[in-house]
């Protein structure tokens, strides 16, 4: 009975992983997304990758582990939904926060959902998102239309 027990252990104690990705339009028109891969089946945060589109030109930064302050990640397939949070300081000083709750948009370009206008309704959904080297901590976008998807692979 040892064994069998072993042999189910094993076989579910693969690497799971999660990847949530949030994205949305600054006041200014630039397109903000960050990207979050979870490792582990507690969903441990391994590193997140910012990405922004201004005017034709695409540029970000990375983040990893040891800047992430507090993290949570959750969908719920039967309501279609997901939660997503970041804390995150890169360079210990640089702040990346994201704050979601709503429709799991998963499996869809998120550009085109917030120009579909979905997602803007959500209240107390944002991001706060620093602009990138070369800037003061203090220079940050603000988005309140932010779209999320999380996809596990549990």
């Amino acid at each position: 009975m040892k064994y069998i027990t072993l042999l189910v252990a094993m076989m579910f104690s693969g690497a799971a992983m999660a990847i949530s990705e949030c994205g949305g339009k600054s006041a200014g028109g630039s397109w903000v997304s960050v990207v979050i891969n979870t490792t582990g089946p507690t969903g441990i945060p391994d590193e997140g990758t910012v990405t922004i589109e201004r005017e034709g030109n695409k540029f970000g930064y990375k983040f990893v582990r040891e800047d992430i302050t507090q993290f949570f990640e959750n969908e719920d397939p039967s309501t279609g939904t997901a939660m997503v949070g970041l804390a995150a300081y890169v360079e210990k000083n640089n702040p990346v926060s994201v704050r979601y709750v709503g429709e799991n948009f998963v499996d869809m370009d998120l550009k085109a959902v917030v120009e579909q206008g979905k997602g803007a309704d959500a209240k107390g959904n944002f991001m706060r998102i620093w602009r990138g080297p070369g800037y003061d901590a203090n220079s940050q976008y603000q988005v309140t239309n932010v779209v999320c998807s999380v996809w596990t692979n549990l």
